[in-house]
């Protein structure tokens, strides 16, 4: 096994921009995102197939940040859920063949910012936790979609929050959260959801923060970056189940909000842009196993 290493790619393509979302669209083997802001709301989608980024011509979901988006891999869509523009909290769910954008709800989850999907192979369906709503009131809830409707999950679990990471481990089949701000307070406890309840699993690894991006990459949940008020991080991680591990790396500058997807067919991790104190950032990085 070699050692994972952060690599820089294109330098061109989406203009940067912070708190867009990305998801691997495995049917056609290219990482997705969608919108973001610069700091107007966007609405634009992109495609990048390991060398290049394509912006799609399909006008789809109305400009936003703050969504999350999820490849449901039995139906072979991406799945768009919330996000605002800044006045409105969207509470729409919009799925991505690959062409076109198609809107396929209006009800469900209430409308939010910063919650975070992810799709349970275990279940067949995306899953949703927490959020922001229009009230300011950060949430602790959780829904699940099955391509055709939301049905809330009636368990407890991780305490009400916004800005945290999830990522579905499909070697365990578990997904698994991280941190996210509630309040005025970080976090940093470590949660897993096993199809129908939520278990704490952990209270130590990367420091308290929000806005970090995780995926898993078929062996393990990787975290990278993140902010509190005072501090942006640069750190990458890794959670095998038990504990996380740093991973000792020169790799992208500090940031928070970026958009990260693991490209399965080409083993790497996917991350694009976000912010820092210098503002908006666009450039594309790659993480894999080098020999």
């Amino acid at each position: 096994m070699g050692k994972l290493l952060w690599t820089e790619r294109e330098d061109i393509g989406p203009t940067a921009r912070d708190l867009s979302r990305a998801a691997y669209d495995a049917a056609r083997h290219q990482v997705v995102i969608f919108g973001g802001r610069k700091p107007d709301p966007l609405n634009d989608t992109w495609v990048w197939n390991g060398e290049l980024w394509t912006q799609t011509e399909d006008i789809g979901p109305s400009a936003r940040w703050c969504h999350d988006l999820a490849f449901d891999s039995i139906r072979e869509r991406v799945v768009l859920f919330g996000g605002t523009s800044g006045s409105v909290y969207s509470a729409d769910t919009w799925e991505w063949d690959g062409t076109e954008w198609t809107e396929m709800a209006d009800t469900g989850p209430t409308g939010r910012l910063g919650h975070a999907v992810t799709f349970d192979n275990k279940i067949k369906r995306v899953v949703l936790f927490g959020g922001l709503n229009q009230s300011q009131q950060v949430l602790g809830d959780t829904w699940s979609w099955d391509g055709t409707e939301w049905t809330q999950e009636q368990d407890t679990g991780p305490t009400a929050r916004k800005e945290h990471g999830l990522a579905y481990d499909t070697v365990r089949d578990r997904a698994v959260l991280f941190g996210g701000l509630t309040g005025s307070t970080y976090l940093n406890d470590t949660w897993e959801w096993e199809g129908s309840r939520w278990s704490q699993v952990a209270d130590t690894g990367p420091t308290p923060r929000m806005g970090p991006s995780m995926v898993f990459d078929g062996t393990r949940v990787l975290l990278f970056g993140g902010t509190t008020m005072s501090t942006y991080f640069g750190d990458t991680w890794s959670w095998d189940g038990k504990h996380w591990r740093q991973i000792q790396d020169i790799g992208p500058g500090p940031r928070t909000f970026a958009a990260m997807a693991y490209d399965s067919d080409r083993s790497r991790s996917v991350l694009f842009g976000g912010s820092n104190q210098s503002g908006f950032l666009g450039d594309t990085w790659e993480l894999y196993e080098h020999s």
